[in-house]
């Protein structure tokens, strides 16, 4: 028998509930996080978030930091495995002594059940009460992965994350909906509940708060957390399934001379971004920037290479702004480097406006070999 060690020892003042929150690229994660937040903190409850992803400069952390509660980031890994530098974030998080603790992990993992959520459980139950391993789903990837009404340039590598996302989840919500009509998230739903017949599945919009309150509920109640362990995956499908993703992170100071238009730039930059990504025929996963003057932000997002993207915020005239992009596109990385590279520099020129590349990483995540994996759930 392999003698499991135990990672360092955590303290808390109380016991904290954690919510962890999985989900496919651009389902919807951070939004959601950002919603259970805003109805905690109305509750009167302290919050403490953790984000993570495979590099660092992340839109998702600028973003939660709004919130004004204490957020840490790991880069470099999903949580499965950097289980010890979770732990470390954990503690930093808990010196605030929060009463609950959110944690987002990265969109391709899958697995968190028997890496994360019963890893947790087992070392840390005596401080920790976990809730219910929630997994969000985007309308169009049900769309295109389950009912197979669009198509998809994804290969099925991809596909097989999404699938395992939906095994392992205990509770399975369909984000979004404020997109969908009533007849269409029924249908929606009913397929779901074809593939997962023994699980809820909520209707949830993060961002007009449909359902919110009671997917709420759900997670503060005291059902099992974590106990649909996959019994069946095959990490070699699932590392190509990562592998075939290009991901870039960078971020890019802007500067007019002596303004430019920021929400024109950001108009021009998606679309050089999706008419180049569409020219290489390679689909998105998820793409997102966050342009920031001052106090003043505005964001966008698209799931979906030929899809209409989304703009949050409003900037008008600036003499500076910074610009974090992050984007998972089924694309080689120094193709993709390359591409939103010149992106930047195509739009920055049509508002007359100088670019300056601060950092830009591109790379494919690593084959994920987490340091823990349970193979039964843990008793709550």
């Amino acid at each position: 028998m392999v003698e499991v060690i135990k990672p360092k020892d955590l303290h808390a003042q109380k016991t904290v509930r954690v919510i962890f929150t999985g989900g496919f690229l651009g389902a919807g994660k951070t939004t959601a996080l950002g919603a259970i937040a805003h109805r905690l903190l109305k509750q009167g409850l302290t919050v403490g978030l953790v984000t993570n992803d495979q590099a660092a400069n992340l839109v998702d952390t600028a973003i939660v930091k709004e919130l004004g509660v204490p957020v840490a980031e790991i880069a470099g890994g999903c949580f499965c495995c950097k289980f010890n530098d979770l732990v470390d974030a954990t503690e930093e998080i808990l010196a605030k002594n929060p009463d609950v603790l959110l944690g987002e992990p990265v969109g391709s993992c899958t697995d968190l059940a028997a890496t994360v959520v019963n890893p947790i459980k087992l070392f840390y139950g005596d401080i920790f009460l976990v809730a219910p391993f929630s997994v969000l789903v985007d309308p169009q990837r049900v769309s295109e992965l389950v009912l197979k009404e669009t198509p998809t340039r994804f290969p099925e590598e991809v596909a097989y994350i999404f699938q395992k996302q939906l095994e392992e989840a205990d509770i399975i919500v369909l984000n979004k909906v404020d997109t969908l009509t009533q007849e269409e998230a029924e249908r929606m739903v009913k397929a779901l509940k074809e593939l997962q017949p023994n699980k809820p599945i909520l209707k949830v919009s993060a961002l007009r708060g449909d359902g919110v309150e009671e997917w709420l509920q759900m997670l503060m109640g005291d059902a099992p957390a974590g106990s649909h362990i996959l019994q069946e995956i095959d990490y070699d499908t699932y590392a190509k399934g990562e592998a075939v993703l290009g991901w870039l992170n960078a971020t890019i100071r802007l500067t007019g001379s002596p303004e430019f238009d920021a929400s024109q730039f950001s108009k021009a930059l998606m679309s050089e971004l999706q008419n180049s990504i569409n020219a290489h025929n390679a689909e998105v996963a998820h793409l997102k920037f966050l342009l920031t003057s001052g106090n003043q932000m505005l964001r966008a997002h698209l799931t979906k290479a030929d899809a209409k993207p989304n703009f949050v915020g409003e900037l008008g005239k600036v003499k500076e702004a910074t610009l974090v992009l992050n984007a998972r596109v089924a694309i080689s990385p120094e193709v993709l480097g390359g591409l939103a590279t010149q992106a930047v520099l195509k739009a920055a020129k049509a508002v007359d406006a100088e670019a300056e590349i601060l950092s830009l990483q591109s790379f494919s995540p690593p084959y994920p070999r987490p340091p823990y994996r349970l193979n039964q759930p843990v008793a709550d």
